[in-house]
């Protein structure tokens, strides 16, 4: 079959060019795959560099090639990026692009893409937080939050020299402040912006000039021959003596500036752009993705902007913005995660995105990023934090809002894709969701609320309540606490309830609604190592495991397993539980403030993970099992790791390896290889042996053939061979090409 000249593929196989996992921890049985999914459209700082615009982002670097329109991502890697987190960019003398970063110094970024050990305050920066990078002929100069750093770099060799390192107070004050946000040469002088006004060094000395602008100052450049600053109040000029205020038709804080020798241009905090036309500001273009114009930028005479949603080009003709966007989630924290046939679904807590505000819930659907906000539903979705998410059994999403005691009070939305109708349950301040075997929806509310609320799972009408005011008339103490934080069910269909100051209670509510006298209650407490309880999870008719903020407690038979409990909490690098989760072999894993965590079901051996094997940050908030993918999705406050364990034992490859999608359609550009459980090598090879590529994947970077013959040309339509390997075992796969 053919369409219309693409390419289509139906079979079974195939691979491309994927790296390999981070390096396991010491004592680890376990190696995870990951790809990390990161918002990269905060941008702080913009650079030219090799033909391309370099963003300074918080989820890494970002490139746009402004010929192709092509936006390609680095992110933190324990050999390369040391962190996502990156205020500023710079192409240094040797023609490195240097990345100044909020918590890791100076990257050093090579042509080919590797990097240099990066320069931190070991080197003798004051601080390793890089605000700041102005390169002047082969010196840098480094603005930190701790003061200045002056460096040289060799061009040939790209060896860094340090001239000096200068703060307040080794200045004697001349450096007005520590907290250094711009540089700006004129002549033989080189100015200096702090959050305590200006100061200028030449001479070979520092000199305080807080007395012509002693304000925080943000943004310096260099305009028809004269110094702008950037304030609060607006954009100054220096008259040689003082700088005056020139903010008439300017409105918002001016934050960044930038000049191409014809036209002056501020960035503001909420008003977009403006540009100065003879002595008066006007507002430049519309269309931007934030009215936070943080960073500018000139590249091959065109004009762009930085903001915390994105990146933008300004189009002259038109007289608006352009947006840039790259791929990813719309805000890089998350709360709480569920899973489903239709991918991931991320409540955002306290995180939201800059362009749509509060209220947010991120989805993943195995392809794409997309945010559903106030603004996306046109007001449906409460514009409230939202702290829980679950995709209940006939495919409509809850989303929990939280916490206020204000009008209008954080609600309930239950939302069905399928329908798109919203409805509304009658309770306010949810924190914790969760769907009973029996169908019913039980809202967990924070000390705003009552308790529990119980709903229809198909009406989402109220069925019943659990307060401790009405159940104390069953048999046990009845809810300790109305301010809770997870719920789950065991297999024979009792509530098992965390809360936020008593420990654990479970309820057994013999299938009888309203009636709580017949409810059987167990409160446990005892033996756990905080009654600060997090999450909990079941793993049998009557075990499970609750998270505390200082650790886990198993529970065994309706009892605390007093060795397994502090033997477990022993080996967390961090006992601070955000989150728990079980996978489909009955492990648990554990999100920390320091990490994830894995405890093994037979052997309850823990192992630790962090940053530094891959994870997109160490403060885990949200965690998912995805059963029908064997992968594990942690949300955390630096983005979202999607996560393949693999044991390392027996062949990554097998019977249930196969090809996706199959068919392929028109569109098809690529492969991609399921079914594997580790990495696996190997070629693509055409009937007649010649191979045409070779790879080496993962479950994670699982994209395999490109559909191009050896010399980068589409490949002609015929069946190829995808040969698999793995140690001295191999399989072959064949994948027939249809254009």
């Amino acid at each position: 079959m053919s369409r219309g000249g693409g390419a289509l593929l139906a079979a079974l196989t195939i691979a491309v060019s994927c790296s390999a996992p981070g390096p396991a921890p010491a004592d680890a049985a376990t190696r995870l795959f990951i790809t990390n999914h990161v918002n990269s459209n905060e941008v702080q700082g913009l650079a030219e560099w090799q033909g391309r615009l370099a963003l300074a982002t918080f989820g890494g670097l970002v490139f746009d090639d402004p010929g192709t329109g092509a936006l390609t991502k680095t992110m933190r890697t324990p050999e390369g990026l040391p962190s996502n987190r990156v205020l500023c960019v710079a192409r240094s003398p040797g023609g490195s692009l240097w990345a100044g970063t909020a918590d890791e110094g100076i990257a050093r970024m090579k042509a080919d893409g590797s990097f240099r050990r990066p320069l931190t305050s070991f080197d003798g920066l004051p601080s390793d937080r890089v605000q700041t990078l102005y390169v002047t002929g082969d010196t840098v100069w480094v603005g930190t939050s701790g003061g200045v750093a002056v460096l040289t770099e060799n061009p040939a060799t790209g060896q860094v020299s340090l001239r000096r390192s200068d703060t307040r107070a080794s200045t004697g004050g001349a450096l007005v402040s520590d907290d250094v946000t711009a540089f700006q040469r004129v002549g033989d002088t080189l100015w200096c912006a702090t959050a305590g006004g200006l100061s200028t060094f030449a001479g070979g000395a520092w000199a305080g000039r807080a007395a012509t602008l002693g304000v925080a100052v943000r943004a310096l450049t260099l305009h028809a021959d004269t110094l702008w600053a950037g304030t609060v109040a607006g954009p100054r000029r220096y008259d040689g003596a003082s700088f005056t205020l020139l903010a008439a038709g300017h409105f918002g804080a001016c934050i960044a500036l930038r000049s191409d020798g014809n036209q002056l241009v501020s960035g503001t905090s909420n008003a977009g752009t403006f540009h100065y036309a003879g002595g008066d500001w006007a507002p430049l273009g519309t269309g931007l993705p934030s009215p936070r114009a943080q960073a500018l930028a000139t590249m091959s005479g065109e004009l762009w902007a930085g903001t915390p949603a994105g990146l933008a080009r300004y189009e002259p003709s038109a007289g608006s913005w352009v947006a840039h966007l790259s791929e990813g989630p719309a805000v890089n924290g998350s709360q709480r995660a569920a899973v489903d046939s239709r991918g991931v679904w991320l409540a955002t807590g306290n995180f939201f995105p800059p362009a749509t505000g509060l209220g947010a819930v991120l989805h993943y659907d195995g392809s794409r990023w997309s945010a559903i906000s106030p603004v996306s539903t046109a007001a449906a979705l409460q514009a409230a934090d939202v702290f829980s998410v679950l995709s209940d059994r006939a495919g409509a999403l809850w989303f929990g809002h939280c916490c206020g005691t204000g009008d209008p009070r954080p609600r309930v939305d239950r939302w069905s894709p399928t329908s798109n109708i919203w409805d509304r349950p009658a309770t306010t301040n949810i924190y914790a969701l969760a769907q009973a075997p029996s169908g019913r929806v039980y809202a967990g509310s924070v000390e705003h609320g009552n308790g529990v609320y119980e709903f229809d799972g198909v009406t989402a009408a109220l069925l019943d309540s659990l307060t401790p005011l009405n159940t104390d008339v069953g048999i046990g103490a009845g809810l300790t606490s109305n301010n809770l934080r997870g719920i789950a069910f065991d297999p024979t269909g009792r509530a098992w309830i965390a809360t936020a100051t008593t420990g654990l209670d479970i309820v057994n509510e013999q299938g009888t609604v309203g009636d709580h006298a017949d409810d059987v209650w167990i409160h446990l407490g005892t033996g756990f190592p905080s009654l600060q309880a997090t999450s909990v999870v079941t793993d049998g008719p009557r075990s499970g495991w609750v998270g505390t903020v200082a650790g886990v407690t198993r529970i065994v038979n309706d009892v605390v397993d007093a060795v397994t409990t502090p033997a477990i909490n022993a080996r967390l690098t961090v006992p601070l539980v955000k989150d728990l989760a079980l996978d489909s072999g009955g492990n648990l894993w554990i999100a920390t403030a320091g990490g994830l965590a894995r405890v093994d079901a037979a052997t309850r051996a823990v192992e630790n993970f962090t940053v530094l094997e891959g994870l997109a940050g160490d403060d885990v908030r949200a965690l998912a099992w995805d059963s029908s993918r064997g992968a594990l999705w942690a949300g955390t406050t630096d983005g979202v790791s999607e996560i393949y364990p693999s044991s390392g034992s027996g062949s990554s490859f097998g019977n249930g390896t196969y090809l996706y999608p199959n068919p392929v359609d028109a569109g098809a550009t690529a492969l991609r290889l399921g079914g594997i459980t580790g990495e696996v090598v190997g070629e693509v090879r055409d009937l007649s042996g010649a191979t045409l590529k070779t790879f080496r994947c993962d479950p994670a970077r699982n994209e395999a053939w490109d559909l191009r013959d050896s010399d980068g040309s589409p490949a002609a339509p015929g069946i190829y061979l995808i040969v698999l390997r793995d140690g001295g075992r191999s399989q072959v796969l064949r994948a027939a090409l249809v254009r």
